[in-house]
């Protein structure tokens, strides 16, 4: 038993040469797949029409993630992803951005720039500072904290 187990490892390996395997699409597919099974479950209190409705559409969204894994045809499969990411880019930087904010917090405050409106990382508790905008070169004057 020990020894089908360790070459089970190796056999998918092998299996899955040349084939596309998962990516963010691959991701984001079985995300919605879960949140369809769950508002499918909920919906079946109400309308059995809706709840056989979803139940097929989430049926197609796991087949499609899965044919999109064990396909062949790699360059079609990368091109669905980059289409994919260039469509989710925006709101996948702000997450970033407010993430890299929140780390920061407590040692820089964030500005925007009344002119170009781009924001700026200052450090705290500097006091009052005069601030040119690298952007647009507009200067202003930021309240930062008190001095230490």
């Amino acid at each position: 038993m020990k020894n089908f187990f360790s070459n089970l490892g190796y056999k998918i390996q092998r299996f899955m040469v040349g084939r596309y395997g998962a990516d963010q699409l691959w991701r984001a597919l079985i995300i919605f797949y879960l949140i369809a099974i769950l508002i499918t479950n909920i919906v079946y209190r109400f309308s059995k029409i809706a709840y056989y409705s979803l139940s097929v559409l989430s049926l197609a969204i796991i087949v499609f993630a899965v044919f999109r894994v064990f396909s062949k045809n790699i360059e079609a499969r990368r091109k669905e992803n980059q289409e994919w990411l260039k469509i989710t880019g925006g709101i996948r930087q702000k997450f970033i951005f407010a993430k890299e904010r929140n780390k920061q917090r407590k040692t820089h405050k964030f500005v925007k720039c009344k002119q170009c409106k781009k924001v700026l990382r200052l450090p705290k508790n500097k006091g009052k500072l005069n601030v040119s905008c690298p952007h647009c070169k507009n200067q202003f004057v930021v309240n930062t904290g008190k001095k230490m």
